[in-house]
Parts: C-alpha cells; structure tokens; sequence
C-alpha cells in the first residue's frame, strides 16, 4: 500500500510558476498597456483642457458677481499671444502709485486687478507659467480682448467667445451679451 504525501492523497508537490505562466502573465500586461496606456494619456489632456476652460469660466462668473455685487461695470482681459487672462475693475483709480485701494471691497491694485478669492492673489492667470496648464493655449478672445459684465448680469449686446486649446482639441466659451450666460461646448 502506498502512503499518503503530506499535502494530500498521492499529489506531486508544485513548487511555483513555471516559466510558460510567467511569459503569458507579461504577454497579458504588455497587451492591457497597449490599450490603456493611450486612453490614459487622451483622459489625461481632456481633463487638462477642462481644467484650463473651467479656469477661465470661473474667472468669468467671478466677474459678473462683482459687477452684480457692487453695482458697476467689471471685466476680464485676455491676450492671445501672451496666453493670459486677468479680472479688473472699470473704475480706474486716482492714485496709479497706491498698491490697494483703501476702503474698497474688492481689493483692487494700482493696475486695476481684483483680487482671486481663492488663493488671495491678484486675478491674473498665465496658461505659460502654471505648470498644471503647460501646453495650454488661449487662442481665441473676443473682439478688443475684453468683455465687461455689467450691474444687471449681461455683457453687452453680442455674445462672446473665448476658446481654450491643448493637443489639438478646444473647449469654446460662449458669454450670452443679454443674459451674461456662460455655456461651454
């Protein structure tokens, strides 16, 4: 009669993978990275895009709340070939050497721009020296580089568009001029 192994009724022990396992294991990994690995890096320029233009869109509906807010016109400024943007105030102030304006809400500097609420700076944002929008472009601006929102919400009496760029794709930011609505396509 034949005795028992310690592992079981009359089994061989295995003692681990054989070299036919471990090749089909990296044939599995090299094919799920030849797929994924491209739809990685697509998701990755769309939500850097979407990022960019809700940046904007953002400093668009802070806008429209100020000159909601304190009952005169605000605007943004943006510049194509210097791929930036800025919020400023349409009251210029008298003395161009004060660095804030005192006793006013928003803080405002000698240049007109209105303080970012979120991070305490001044509302300026440059797509070329953020690192989390390197490569982004603002390439298109209204007509005169500006739009301005006034007390009632609108922003004048034609719509405006900026678009917003990265690895040939565009998110394009339509301003409503009657209603001040901002839509994003």
């Amino acid at each position: 009669m034949r005795k028992l192994g310690q592992r079981g009724c009359f089994s061989k022990v295995s003692g681990g993978f054989t070299l036919l396992d471990l090749l089909i294991v990296i044939m599995i990994l090299g094919i799920l990275g030849v797929v994924v690995i491209p739809q990685f890096q697509s998701m990755a320029a769309e939500t850097k895009l979407n990022e960019a233009a809700m940046e904007l869109v953002s400093a668009l509906q802070y806008t429209a709340s100020l000159a909601i807010r304190y009952q005169r016109p605000f605007g943004l400024q943006g510049d194509v070939s210097g791929n930036w943007f800025k919020v400023f105030d349409t009251d210029p102030y008298p003395d161009a050497t004060a660095t804030v304006r005192p006793n006013n809400t928003p803080p405002v500097n000698a240049s007109d721009l209105v303080i970012n609420p979120i991070d305490k700076t001044w509302y300026e944002i440059d797509y070329d020296t953020l690192d989390i929008f390197n490569g982004v472009a603002l390439s298109t601006v209204p007509v005169g580089n500006e739009i301005r929102f006034y007390p009632d919400g609108h922003s004048g009496s034609a719509d405006k568009t900026f678009t917003v760029t990265y690895t040939g794709k565009t998110k394009t930011i339509t301003i409503n001029g009657a209603t001040g609505r901002i839509t994003v396509q």
